[in-house]
């Protein structure tokens, strides 16, 4: 394969950035459901501790998928439409979006996974099954990068 072209390095890269968020996206949501079994003693530090550990491994792979989207706009890849592109974009949009407005601030709020009576904290219940979401965005967005992948390198 000729990578001659700046937009067939740039739909690899996109392609490795868009499995690697969505792999990150299923990671953290399994990862969610297992803080049910962290003891609120424990929650805090914990969760400090796993917040402060993925920096390096999400927040770069996020910011190179992002930027490679917009650049695609600019480098359109051979045979992908215009329409697909600009779906790309408004994944991404739509994901970081709602990271910064609904699922980082609520995942922030969290100090505690159950109340005094046993039961989980409902802002956990709702952070977790809401996740949902991003995760099934963060797997279309993957796929669709993956559609265009194998349309323009063929």
């Amino acid at each position: 394969m000729n990578y001659s072209e700046p937009w067939k390095l740039l739909v690899v890269a996109n392609l490795a950035a868009s499995f690697s968020n969505a792999g990150a996206a299923w990671l953290a949501q399994l990862n969610w459901q297992l803080w049910r079994y962290v003891g609120n003693e424990q929650f805090e530090a914990y969760h400090i501790a796993w917040w402060h550990g993925i920096w390096w491994a999400i927040f770069p792979v996020a910011g190179l998928a992002i930027i490679g989207v917009c650049l695609q706009l600019k480098w359109r890849p051979l045979n992908v439409p215009s329409m697909a592109l600009w779906l790309a974009l408004i994944l991404q949009i739509l994901i970081y979006a709602g990271t910064t407005l609904w699922w980082g601030p609520g995942q922030a709020r969290l100090t505690m996974i159950h109340l005094a009576d046993g039961t989980l904290n409902p802002d956990y219940l709702v952070l977790t099954n809401t996740n949902w979401i991003r995760t099934i965005l963060f797997t279309f967005s993957g796929l669709l990068q993956g559609w265009i992948s194998i349309k323009s390198l063929r």
